[in-house]
């Protein structure tokens, strides 16, 4: 199998192991706000949606970063590559972006997305939870589910 293939191969199972680790999360998520039950499956479409809309873009991604990565073979050290990773994550600085109209940071270990508050359509779906916060943890089950596919 040569670089180009592996490499595919690796976007493929990212995807895949994202949109797993969202719907754990999501589930999660319910359990821990029953009221969110029937919204959970809006949820999940909508962030499903949004992971293919944005795919191509996070295929480029690792186009671009594939140099650094991968060993003249093609073959990549996931265990080096996700510890170096949550490495960065936790030490960075926070930095502010949006994903369409949800202020979100990363940094200090932490992703969080601030719900909008005065939104009907995220009280209906989410209730007053006020952010969502991806963690190392969420991470950990991440790279456990792309090590397992």
């Amino acid at each position: 199998m040569d670089a180009k293939e592996k490499l595919n191969i690796l976007k493929d199972k990212a995807i895949s192991s994202i949109k797993t680790c969202v719907d754990n999360r999501i589930n999660d998520l319910v359990e821990d706000n029953p009221k969110l039950k029937i919204a959970s499956k809006y949820i999940k479409r909508g962030v499903k949606n949004y992971i293919t809309e944005e795919q191509h873009k996070f295929e480029r991604m690792i186009d671009n970063v594939a140099l650094f990565i991968c060993d003249e073979n093609g073959n990549i050290d996931t265990e080096m590559l996700f510890d170096d990773l949550m490495t960065m994550f936790r030490e960075m600085d926070e930095a502010n972006f949006n994903i369409k109209s949800i202020q979100c940071s990363i940094g200090k270990g932490v992703i969080r997305l601030e719900l909008p508050k005065d939104a009907l359509i995220t009280k209906l779906f989410f209730g007053d939870i006020g952010a969502i916060r991806i963690t190392e943890a969420d991470f950990m089950e991440l790279k456990d589910l792309f090590i397992e596919n």
